[in-house]
């Protein structure tokens, strides 16, 4: 059995898969499998990826087929559906960089937590511009972060992410087609029913552009609260499919604030509730005000 699946879902990234597989290989702990998935990339990311497995003979370590555009969220499902003989699961970016002991910092809080439980283990990173040049350590929140606000934020970004055995088993019962992000989807589950560890330490880098799928600046969120508006309900589609899923193993008073976002019809009752909630939604104040803004308007 693999100890450690690497999941990639790549799209276009001709310019970075190397980088980013020369770091995977470069790992101090080399248990591990690698999965790729292209998401049907229109240049030749494939022929890169291709290239790669010959030229270093890795036939034996890294499993690579390619797909239909789904989006990165359903091509990652596919992949842990399709990475089924391992022991703990890391998403990964096509155009990051991780550092040489990211895996096994994971790997070693891992085996001394409590393996019954959904347990997640995030890297500390740094944020770079495109050719790295320009580096800044993203800041750990200290934000105090509860199922409540894990409806409407999510601190954990997929490309840190390791995940064990039971989460990844409850992650896949949901319907990608119901959720936004795969990270933030097992940030729910986490917070609701398991661990999770922030690491401070930088284990890997995080490029920044353009094109790249992650919402890490505030500018980036904009496209998404616009959607809202126009009619893209998707928190409260993927509070409906969490509550549909693990409603029933929540406390009475978690289960009652998902509940707020799981209507189907716009109840301004409801809405104050949300939008006057004592407690913070989100560690970001400009991205609070808009959420609340949002939800009394019946946007989420």
């Amino acid at each position: 059995m693999t100890v450690v699946a690497i999941l990639i879902s790549t799209y276009n990234g001709e310019r970075y898969i190397k980088d980013q597989l020369d770091s995977i290989f470069n790992q101090n702990f080399q248990e591990f499998h690698v999965y790729i998935r292209d998401d049907g990339s229109l240049d030749s990311t494939c022929k890169v990826i291709e290239d790669y497995i010959i030229e270093y003979d890795l036939k034996d370590k890294i499993t690579f087929w390619k797909g239909g555009n789904i989006g990165f969220c359903s091509s990652f499902f596919e992949l842990l559906k399709k990475a089924d003989d391992a022991q703990y699961w890391a998403f990964c970016d096509q155009d990051d960089v991780w550092l040489t002991d990211k895996l096994e910092n994971a790997y070693n809080w891992m085996i001394a937590n409590d393996k019954t439980k959904p347990l997640l283990y995030s890297s500390g990173f740094e944020i770079a511009n495109e050719d790295l040049t320009i580096r800044k350590k993203y800041p750990r929140s200290d934000f105090d972060y509860r199922f409540y606000n894990s409806i409407t934020c999510n601190l954990f970004f997929g490309f840190s992410m390791v995940i064990n055995g039971v989460l990844r088993k409850m992650l896949l019962m949901a319907d990608p087609k119901n959720v936004k992000y795969h990270d933030w989807f097992a940030a729910m589950i986490t917070v609701a029913f398991g661990k999770y560890y922030l690491s401070e330490k930088t284990e890997a880098v995080h490029r920044q552009y353009s094109n790249n799928a992650s919402p890490l600046l505030f500018i980036k969120k904009i496209p998404h609260g616009i959607k809202l508006i126009l009619g893209d309900r998707f928190y409260n589609v993927q509070a409906r499919e969490f509550l549909s899923l693990y409603g029933k193993y929540l406390s009475k008073k978690d289960r009652g604030i998902l509940e707020w976002f799981s209507v189907e019809r716009y109840s301004f009752p409801t809405a104050c509730k949300k939008a006057f909630f004592k407690k913070r939604w989100n560690p970001q104040i400009k991205i609070e005000i808009v959420l609340r803004f949002l939800m009394l308007a019946g946007f989420i």
